[in-house]
């Protein structure tokens, strides 16, 4: 479960465990995303976020020793392949946002 505002995919942190997950097996079939705050315009932002995805704009905690070994990773990934990871989330959040586009209209 992912649990998504729109600030999720430019935190580095909370990128790089989406990615991690998916390193180490797995799959999107087995990815559930919630959109926290339901209302249209934070729906959009979410969706816009994951949309535009990449790491170079994702925002650190500053130059901690933590946040270079994060980079570290990140390039050991590859920035290509870690893009295209947090990519491959982006039809569970646009099913995400037609749920509650949804719900949003039943009412």
């Amino acid at each position: 479960l992912i649990l998504a505002g729109p600030e999720l995919p430019a935190q580095h942190w909370c990128a790089m465990e989406c990615y991690t997950w998916f390193a180490v097996g797995g799959r999107i079939e087995d990815v559930e995303v919630a959109i926290v705050g339901a209302d249209a315009e934070n729906v959009g932002a979410v969706v816009s976020a994951f949309d535009a995805f990449h790491v170079m704009y994702s925002l650190s905690d500053g130059d901690s020793a933590a946040q270079r070994q994060l980079m570290a990773a990140t390039e050991l990934a590859g920035i290509a392949e870690f893009n295209a990871t947090l990519r491959e989330l982006m039809p569970r959040v646009k099913e995400a946002a037609d749920r509650l586009g949804s719900v949003g209209s039943a009412s």
